[in-house]
């Protein structure tokens, strides 16, 4: 009981913060004269409990922001007078619209805590810890429809209040690097004793409300408590023309690579620009998913210049590796090889476009550092030199065959400077996960 009058203590304060922060209103009423104002419809809302955690390990959350989209000076309900609270005057939001998170994060990540879920920031962490817990959900919204009438005694600052809003959720996955739930919920309050910063409180406990009632859903209780959903159905096999490795070099290294560069694109999709390798001669070509985004469709470009038309066919966020088909042609393409042939000490080229698109297929050499793990999924390690840009592009062995994507690399900031450790996708985990199968006979 102590603990929870302790939390009701510090919404309390949060809402009298919230009054200066976000909203200011005008408390004084109009003449006795003036014509009555109709009060805002305030949505009673059903007040759920929260579901608690699901024993086991449940998954940490952190919160990134919140965003109300009420512009300035809109009227969200009236100020009130009297023992009839009788609406005199409308009430305004006085914040501009934008960012919230001084408010309302707190208050989330409260009933978070208080339901059982482990939590990663809040307002006593001053820095971040690289060897504290990595936060698995990132919780966001944006607040809409703020509704609130403020009743006032007579020749008094103090007021009950009411009011009512919604919150459109948004669950993302780091490790599915997607946004697994989106939902929406009300939330309402009566501020039934007269107190100054009434409106503002009563705001404050509305959001409390939707808070709570989303918390509520067994759905999102199952997906916070690591609850694995329902697997998607398995894609149809795609039965692709690609080339393995040679059994013997052919050619020396400075030829190997230099042809290899004519298989390699750089990748325009929208303001996004990386890399990616064509695998078979009909002109399928691997890139990375961060890179295609949303697009149906992206630009290529080849080391002369020539720009071709592709179609993303097919997409895995986890694993962040995307197939594009490109028109119809004969182009020039690399043997796919075998990741686990390569050794720690193995010498490799990364081919790619890195930060700017006049530096398209640039090669860069390097060791394997070894094999790892990141947020379960297998990774190849290099020293390769790579940057932004070289994401979707091909690591090679020194005989020309793609042993691995390009997909992340450790930075420097604020600079971005890479350090030299860098993760790749293994070559043949990019393939099955995209249910890519080497057509027959080839």
């Amino acid at each position: 009981m102590l603990a929870r009058l302790s939390r009701l203590g510090s919404r309390v304060a949060l809402g009298a913060a919230l009054s200066t922060a976000l909203i200011g209103v005008r408390c004084t009423s109009a003449g006795p004269a003036a014509a009555a104002v109709p009060a805002a419809p305030i949505r009673p809302v059903e007040h759920l409990e929260p579901l608690a955690a699901e024993p086991g390990s449940p998954a940490p959350v952190e919160f990134r922001k919140f965003v109300l989209k009420l512009p300035r000076d809109k009227v969200i309900g009236t100020i009130q007078s009297g023992g009839a609270c009788v609406g005199r005057a409308p009430l305004l939001w006085k914040a501009s619209a934008g960012s919230v998170d001084e408010g309302f994060g707190p208050l989330l990540l409260e009933e978070l805590s208080s339901a059982g879920y482990p939590i990663v920031g809040g307002d006593e962490e001053i820095f971040e810890d690289p060897h504290g817990p990595r936060p698995e959900f990132v919780v966001a919204g944006v607040i809409r429809d703020v509704r609130a009438n403020a009743c006032f005694a007579t020749h008094t600052r103090r007021a009950t209040a009411e009011a009512s809003l919604s919150v459109e959720w948004q669950i993302y996955s780091h490790r599915t690097k997607s946004v697994e739930r989106k939902q929406t919920t009300e939330g309402s309050s009566l501020v039934k004793e007269a107190r100054e910063d009434a409106a503002a409180e009563a705001i404050t406990l509305a959001f409390v409300s939707a808070a709570r009632n989303l918390l509520a859903d067994s759905q999102v209780q199952a997906l916070l408590s690591g609850k694995p959903a329902a697997p998607a159905p398995p894609a149809d096999p795609i039965a692709i023309a690609y080339r393995t490795s040679p059994s013997i070099p052919v050619r020396n290294v400075e030829s190997v690579v230099s042809d290899s560069r004519m298989g390699v694109v750089t990748v325009l999709a929208g303001n996004a620009l990386g890399s990616g390798f064509v695998i078979s001669p009909d002109g399928y070509l691997l890139t990375g998913q961060h890179v295609v985004g949303q697009a149906r469709y992206v630009k290529v470009k080849f080391v002369t210049g020539r720009e071709v038309n592709g179609e993303v066919v097919r997409v895995d966020r986890r694993r962040d590796v995307a197939l594009v088909k490109l028109e119809n042609d004969i182009y020039p393409c690399l043997p796919i090889g075998e990741s686990s042939l390569v050794q720690p000490g193995t010498e490799v080229f990364a081919i790619g476009t890195p930060l700017f698109e006049n530096l398209g297929q640039t090669v860069t050499k390097g060791i394997v550092s070894g094999y790892g793990e990141e947020d379960g999924l297998r990774v190849l390690r290099s020293d390769v030199s790579v940057h932004r840009g070289n994401s979707g592009g091909p690591l090679i062995d020194r005989f020309g065959s793609v042993v691995g994507l390009s997909v992340s690399g450790f930075m420097l900031m604020p600079d971005g400077v890479g350090v030299g450790l860098n993760s790749f996708i293994p070559i043949e985990e990019a393939l099955s996960t995209l249910a890519i199968r080497r057509l027959a006979g080839k």
